[in-house]
């Protein structure tokens, strides 16, 4: 398959006491200490030379082809198969909070939970896998991200901020694209086996090579853990207290002929199939309830990359993406429900070479989007979305600019335009002036629109606009950016309590400043991130932050190789946050927790790794009444047989 393309790719508020915040013009003062601070650093590194055999990953989210990160002007964090390996994580969500994510979790893993970049979080978050959108379709408009493992992932980029404009509905707050592993020209195999505290336990193992022109790949994984309680029946009551497991089964494959040069053909077949006990409680609660849940998710894609000429490439992809939710509960007030969204999707993206340094993109997408109701009582329904988009970037005398238009048509929505617009500058020395305008909207997810009771065929779609202004330095392998963001948004879907369905009755505001650093220097590799943040509710008195929104997330990760073993240390830091407790409104307080990871080589053919996660057993909730996973070892195997 060609590289040009990415084709691989909240609850509602309750009364409760006033939350009182700091002044703007002190947030401020803050912010701009920090960007200080950062380009004071930038000249200190800039005396020591940068590993000279490490470069910037390259990237292809920002534009829809590869560039380098420097070049970048979206910010943008990577997450490559090898930081996947050195860490040791061993599900998404929490390889997430590398890249400076927020994660909640209903519990341990398997758990029900969201992601938030720059405050926004759920719908307004777009996940695309092979660059087809997860997000279901149903009253959550999730990904269900706590549903993948991190074996069939080859990379991860994401996008902080928005890029409606190229990437349509959704794209409010950021986008997440995930590349799942493809095949290689050289033969390649490997099994791993990792064992751990909480009686977990995960078998994989993967195969790719080349025969001919074909190029193959398989692999397959299976994640078992014990888990720990979801609930902490102290705060909240009628839980039960026994640990709520989670298992997943995760197969993937592809296979790529090459019909003759520039020109390929390609399949590819996803599936993770996760189950998990979890916790209720409340009045129609009891502790030795059951309650079972089930999350299959699969994707199944045809594709085609072509040089049309020496300076035009397409790829054309035809994919169906599926989701099916399932839950039991066995008590004395038993249910059960299964429910199953899909998207089906046609792309049509081009990349064209202008010639002195500019290049063009452009393309169609179509969707067909539904859902339905297996046992239960959301009724079927269906909608399709068409979008048309094209893009220009390219530099004149040490000016970078990027334009990206598009056109969204969804059933039951008026037309939206959206637009981006990004400049760069360079100043010398490494160093870059980043600035950007773009506007964006979110269409509904048909649960919100058909679910029975609470759902509202009227709802508006999200709109909202974002401006950004940065400074970003990079010499060889270090690309440091600081950047000051603000997205306003409107019309936003809200729970209603008075009519017991979802309003556009909510708008918000989101401003702050982000620290992103990457890179290596002296044998150290890094990847570093802050966060300072106002994510504020405009539509009440005072502006009152958004539930579940800290206004301050850090994460520092580093390793360093010494004596054939490479070891490492992840920290992660997020500020207090306001949730809704048994009684009203409460603060979960702000927490760090620590990770170390070690790996090295047994001989040629195996290695080993070994994570410790939450080194000092720290205790913190990111929902209200539910626990986290305290510290817990790993260890694991791998087999790499040389061909």
């Amino acid at each position: 398959m060609s590289q040009q393309f990415p084709s691989n790719g909240v609850a509602p508020a309750s009364s409760g006491p006033r939350v009182v915040h700091s002044s703007q013009p002190i947030f401020f003062r803050t912010a701009l200490a920090a960007a200080i601070s950062l380009v004071g650093l930038n000249a200190q590194a800039q005396t020591a030379p940068a590993d000279a055999t490490t470069l910037p990953p390259v990237v292809v989210s920002a534009t829809g082809y590869p560039q380098p990160l420097a070049d970048a002007l979206p910010g943008v964090s990577v997450i490559t198969r090898e930081q996947i390996e050195q860490s040791g994580a061993q599900n998404l969500t929490t390889l997430l909070q590398v890249a400076g994510v927020q994660v909640t979790s209903n519990g341990g893993p398997g758990q029900s939970g969201n992601v938030y970049v720059r405050g926004f979080g759920g719908p307004d978050v777009l996940v695309l896998l092979d660059g087809v959108p997860m997000n279901a379709q149903d009253a959550t408009g999730v990904a269900y991200l706590n549903n993948f493992t991190t074996d069939q992932i080859q990379r991860i980029e994401i996008i902080r901020g928005n890029v409606s404009a190229i990437y349509g509905s959704g794209a409010i707050g950021g986008v997440v694209l995930i590349t799942t592993r493809a095949g290689s020209k050289k033969p390649q195999a490997s099994i791993s086996v990792t064992a751990g505290s909480r009686n977990t336990a995960t078998v994989s193992a993967n195969a790719s090579g080349q025969v001919g022109n074909t190029a193959l790949q398989a692999g397959v994984s299976r994640y078992t853990t014990q888990g720990v309680s979801a609930i902490n029946p102290a705060q909240l009551s009628n839980a039960n207290p026994n640990n709520n497991g989670y298992g997943n089964t995760t197969m993937n494959g592809s296979i790529v002929q090459t019909l003759a040069p520039g020109q390929s053909l390609g399949l590819r077949a996803f599936s993770s199939k996760g189950r998990a006990s979890y916790d209720s409680y409340g009045a129609y609660a009891s502790p030795t309830d059951t309650n079972l849940s089930s999350t299959s998710q699969d994707l199944y894609q045809l594709f085609s990359d072509n040089q049309l000429t020496a300076a035009w490439k397409s790829h054309l992809s035809v994919s169906q993406q599926s989701t099916t939710n399932t839950t039991e509960n066995f008590s004395a007030y038993p249910y059960s429900g299964t429910y199953r969204t899909r998207v089906q999707q046609l792309l049509w993206r081009n990349v064209v070479q202008l010639g002195s340094g500019w290049t063009a993109t452009g393309g169609l997408e179509w969707q067909s989007q539904g859902i339905s109701s297996i046992t239960g009582s959301i009724p079927s329904r269906d909608r399709q979305a068409k979008a048309a988009f094209v893009g220009l970037d390219g530099s004149v005398n040490g000016n970078e600019f990027q334009l990206n238009l598009r056109h969204d048509a969804i059933d039951g929505y008026s037309g939206q335009n959206t637009g981006y617009f990004g400049y760069g500058r360079e100043l010398g020395s490494g160093f870059k002036a980043i600035a950007s305008y773009s506007t964006a909207f979110n269409a509904a997810p048909l649960g919100y629109l058909y679910a029975p009771y609470y759902g509202n065929a009227n709802l508006k779609a999200e709109k909202a606009h974002s401006v950004e202004a940065g400074l970003q330095w990079s010499q060889g392998a270090n690309v440091l950016r600081a950047t000051l963001f603000q997205t306003k948004a409107t019309d936003q879907w809200q729970y209603d309590f008075t009519t017991s369905t979802f309003q556009n009755i909510a708008s918000s505001r989101t401003r702050g400043l982000e620290l992103t650093g990457r890179g290596a220097w002296k044998g150290w590799a890094y990847d570093a991130n802050l966060t300072l943040q106002q994510p504020v509710n405009t539509s009440l008195p005072g502006d009152p932050t958004l539930q579940r929104r800290a206004r301050s997330l850090a994460n520092v990760s580093v390793n360093h190789e010494l004596a054939s073993v490479l070891y490492g240390a992840a920290v992660h830091y997020s500020g207090p946050r306001w949730d809704n407790g048994s009684t009203g409104r409460v603060t979960l307080g702000s927490y760090t927790t620590v990770d170390l990871t070690a790996s090295g080589a047994v001989s040629k053919d195996w290695s080993w790794n070994a994570r410790v996660q939450n080194l000092f057993n720290k205790k913190y909730q990111t929902v209200y009444g539910y626990n986290r996973e305290p510290l817990g070892v790993f260890v694991g195997l791998t087999w790499r047989p040389a061909f």
